[in-house]
């Protein structure tokens, strides 16, 4: 096996890693949010993978990302979600959201059960800062 520099042997052995085992956290402006980043950018440094939970009442306060676009894909439980200047729509399991770079978001979680989402933001989260 080589190793190029600056290059770990888990990336380029891979990894299998299991949910409960990652560490969580809360970015600024969200509450009620658990995330687990489950690729960061030192994979491959052109996307980010993480699985958001936001409890019922969770709210992703309306910002917006100046270089990445995101992704969010809902796998369990109900949010409204503003985009841009659009009207805000409710959105279940198996909805797609594409939010390009620039463009203000929100998300709620309606509740009762807790939102599970799988977000994807490529670049990477402060790739370009």
């Amino acid at each position: 096996m080589t190793v190029m520099p600056n290059q770990s042997a888990r990336a380029v052995l891979g990894e299998i890693a299991r949910l409960r085992e990652l560490s969580t956290y809360s970015p600024p402006g969200h509450s009620g949010t658990r995330n687990r980043r489950l690729v960061g950018p030192g994979f491959n440094g052109r996307f980010e993978l993480v699985h958001g939970t936001l409890e019922p009442g969770g709210v992703a306060e309306r910002h917006k990302h100046a270089l990445e676009a995101q992704v969010v894909y809902v796998l369990a439980g109900r949010a409204r979600v503003s985009l841009g200047p659009a009207a805000p729509e409710e959105c279940g399991p198996e909805t797609v959201i594409r939010i390009p770079p620039g463009v203000e978001h929100e998300v709620v979680s309606l509740g009762p059960e807790a939102l599970e989402l799988l977000i994807v933001y490529s670049p990477p989260l402060g790739a370009g800062r």
